[in-house]
């Protein structure tokens, strides 16, 4: 037992330094709607994000769902939310953005929450 919980130790100790630094990405190649941000989310955060998909579904029939997910994407440099998928207005303008911006968001978003997150998270914590 004492392996298992130093081995343990070991790995909570190692993986708090990554875990310290929120990982907030602009998206890129939108001009001339740059400002839009994407957040690694942990287990918790993307967790919520698909029961939210989810309730958006079963909810919801006005062809705006897609609109919903990307709004709870995007955040400020800080990482805070921008957009609220339960605020109409929110969900208009986002719905007259061109496609290829929201398509670009959806791309980072799941980037981000991927290697590439994993990538960054890593060479934040060496450079800090």
């Amino acid at each position: 037992m004492t392996n298992t919980t130093n081995t343990k130790e070991a790995f909570v100790n190692a993986a708090r330094q990554y875990m310290r630094k929120a990982v907030i990405s602009e998206v890129p190649n939108i001009a001339p709607y740059e400002g839009l941000y994407v957040k690694m989310f942990n287990v918790l955060e993307m967790t919520n994000f698909f029961q939210r998909c989810e309730e958006f579904e079963s909810s919801y029939d006005d062809g705006l769902n897609g609109v919903r997910e990307k709004a709870l994407m995007i955040v400020d440099q800080n990482g805070k939310p921008m957009f609220y998928p339960d605020s109409r207005e929110d969900l208009e303008f986002l719905a007259e953005l061109p496609s290829k911006v929201l398509s670009v968001v959806q791309e980072q978003f799941f980037l981000i929450n991927g290697d590439e997150g994993l990538k960054k998270q890593s060479q934040d914590a060496k450079s800090s």
